[in-house]
């Protein structure tokens, strides 16, 4: 009976029908919400149904891992949520239930700078209604969430601070996950080898060279994605140099 969500189909195409139908419905959920937490909701909803969001997105993610453990198909090399969107899958409902700022700011672009990019060219194989697929499109979907949420819904504001502690933290965390992989065999934040399936790592070079090439992508886009919340400050700024 179960056998449709539970057993691995394969069918999952990158830019097919199913595809463009999860991006659509992922990216509608998000602005749903968006809007509602900014305009509909009181500040105490505010927090509290995004927490209740965020736990689910958790709990998604969990499931697999004790689905798998229990039924003895779990893969070391690939079953912990080591990933860096499981990461924040797990760790986006504390973010949210303990208004931590801080630590949303330095999230905030290793989600959009790299785990949004996830719906634009998933590293999927199973189609719906499987499992595996739910639980992908359920993962990326809360974190963005909850990276724009901040932002759009609550008010917080990320600084070149946040940006700096945000590339830094990705390096200690691909260094403490690097000899993890190679003691697994496993490729968890892809360090030791590219995803499968089409993505933009396939305009880089190969591995490890292209490692090097992300550092100089992280900084930069890190670097761009600052603009917008600097952008009054940068108007003004040549404002004053053009009235002189």
């Amino acid at each position: 009976m179960f056998d449709i969500f539970l057993v691995d189909n394969g069918a999952f195409t990158n830019y097919g029908l199913e595809h463009a139908m999860c991006f659509i419905l992922t990216l509608a959920f998000i602005f749903y919400i968006l809007q509602k937490g900014k305009n509909q909701w009181t500040e105490d909803q505010k927090i509290k149904y995004l927490v209740y969001i965020c736990i689910f997105g958790a709990a998604t993610q969990l499931f697999k891992v004790f689905y798998k453990w229990a039924t003895g198909i779990f893969d070391p090399t690939n079953d912990f949520p080591l990933h860096l969107c499981n990461l924040m899958t797990l760790f986006m409902p504390f973010v949210m239930y303990f208004r931590w700022q801080k630590a949303w700011g330095i999230i905030f672009f290793w989600i959009m700078a790299g785990c949004a990019q996830s719906i634009f060219t998933p590293t999927l194989s199973e189609s719906l209604p499987h499992y595996e697929a739910v639980r992908y499109w359920a993962v990326h979907g809360v974190i963005i969430l909850g990276a724009l949420y901040g932002w759009y819904a609550i008010g917080w504001t990320i600084t070149w601070k946040d940006a700096v502690s945000s590339a830094i933290g990705l390096n200690i965390l691909a260094a403490i996950l690097y000899p993890i992989n190679v003691f697994l065999g496993a490729n968890y934040m892809y360090l030791n080898g590219k995803p499968p399936g089409k993505t933009f790592y396939d305009l880089l070079a190969p591995w490890p060279e292209y490692i090097i090439s992300l550092e100089i992508i992280v900084w930069s886009v890190f670097g761009l994605m600052l603009i917008p919340f600097y952008w009054k400050a940068i108007s003004d700024r040549f404002s004053k140099y053009s009235t002189k």
